[in-house]
């Protein structure tokens, strides 16, 4: 009987000793690489990196490199089977062996695309053109209410009206 204890006790606590954990990660790579990692708003380095995770969900991903475009992106982890109500419990807590979840993300960033100076300083001095051809702005003249094409100078203040403009009566239930 006693030792049939001792044998039960061994057991357990050898089981206990062997209790299976999973480590999760992703590893990020990108072309080019070197570019630096945030992921949800932490850094984690140059790519390529390795960055552990506790949970199955939703990632924010982002990476900077200069001369490139900043990518973004909102990168699902879907759970495997083992990781779903009731056989998560046996593969964190009863299976002996270590479960390794390593999850490759590669992701291709754009280099910056540098305008051209002077079509861009061509299409300005078109609107600038087109803007000269305007007629100048119509103001409200303050005694009449009503429009004037009189212009203001720069820095000048129109008056303040004298009279305020009648309100509508409050509609039903409204407080007066």
């Amino acid at each position: 009987m006693v030792r049939r204890t001792y044998r039960v006790i061994v057991t357990l606590a050898v089981l206990a000793l062997l209790t299976g954990c999973i480590e999760r990660r992703f590893r990020i790579e990108s072309s080019p690489p070197g570019a630096y990692v945030y992921v949800n708003n932490t850094p984690y380095g140059p790519t390529p990196v390795d960055v552990p995770f506790l949970f199955y969900g939703d990632y924010d991903i982002q990476l900077v490199k200069e001369g490139f475009q900043t990518k973004r992106v909102k990168e699902p982890i879907p759970a495997p089977w083992y990781q779903y109500p009731i056989a998560d419990f046996f593969s964190e807590n009863v299976w002996p062996a270590q479960i390794t979840d390593i999850r490759p993300l590669y992701y291709e960033m754009e280099p910056i695309i540098q305008p051209n100076l002077d079509l861009l300083k061509a299409e300005g001095e078109e609107l600038r053109g087109r803007g000269a051809a305007l007629p100048p702005p119509r103001y409200p003249d303050p005694q009449k209410n009503k429009p004037t094409d009189r212009t203001v100078a720069p820095g000048e203040v129109l008056p303040a009206p004298r009279e305020t403009p009648e309100l509508p009566p409050p509609l039903p239930g409204e407080p007066k």
